[in-house]
């Protein structure tokens, strides 16, 4: 049951995955976020308890500091999850023997230089 696959479908299938992609992931970042949050808890000591809720309180009565503290959330999350998607997606990738001569390299975005070590040689 092949069915043939050309450009304009590969095409489709990419859109459809990246659209699904983002609502999935910005599903993920809140699951995320509320594990982590609650695994942090978990491991508090009582001096961290005071200071957690010292600075949740804060929070509440400050809203720059309530939306500078959500915005360094997000962008944690995100710089966690961009390693970690990437060695799973490589891991998974391998076991459906996938070669770089498989995937849309327009779709790839090259590491930032600064997401590189002084020895790399990807950029």
């Amino acid at each position: 049951m092949s069915k043939e696959i050309t450009a304009e479908y590969a095409k489709k299938a990419q859109g459809e995955a990246e659209w699904a992609y983002e609502k999935a992931k910005e599903k993920f970042y809140y699951s995320m976020l509320e594990v982590v949050f609650l695994r942090i808890k978990s491991h508090l000591s009582e001096q961290g308890l005071k200071k957690v809720m010292e600075i949740d309180e804060r929070r509440n009565n400050n809203e720059n500091l309530g939306v500078e503290f959500s915005q360094k959330t997000w962008v944690a999350l995100a710089e966690s999850w961009a390693s970690a998607e990437g060695l799973a997606m490589t891991k998974i990738a391998d076991l459906y023997g996938l070669e770089i001569a498989d995937l849309d390299m327009s779709k790839i975005s090259p590491p930032k230089e600064e997401d590189c070590e002084d020895d790399c040689s990807c950029c």
